[in-house]
């Protein structure tokens, strides 16, 4: 007794309707990835002029008599959150 179809048949079948969708699905995840690179790098660059007003602040006001902590801390904790959201962007976590 023969077998009713040829087993490799089928699966090369498989594999090339497989193929056939692999390059939109591949085009999608790259645009993607583009995006969150593109938004990665803006927010990356918010995070380092944060980063740099509060030094410039820091620099500034470090020898005068008026309190600039809270500024300084606020600053410098929204620049370092920028930063990591920016670099979790680009790295595509």
């Amino acid at each position: 007794m023969e077998p009713l179809h040829n087993p490799t048949q089928i699966q090369t079948s498989a594999d090339i309707s497989m193929e056939s969708g692999s390059p939109a699905i591949d085009t999608h995840a790259k645009e993607r990835h583009q995006r969150l690179f593109q938004r990665g790098l803006k927010w990356l660059c918010m995070g380092v002029s944060l980063m740099a007003v509060s030094f410039g602040i820091n620099f500034i006001l470090f020898h005068s008599d008026s309190s600039f902590v809270a500024v300084m801390y606020v600053l410098t904790t929204a620049g370092a959150a920028c930063i990591l959201k920016g670099l979790v962007d680009v790295l595509g976590f």
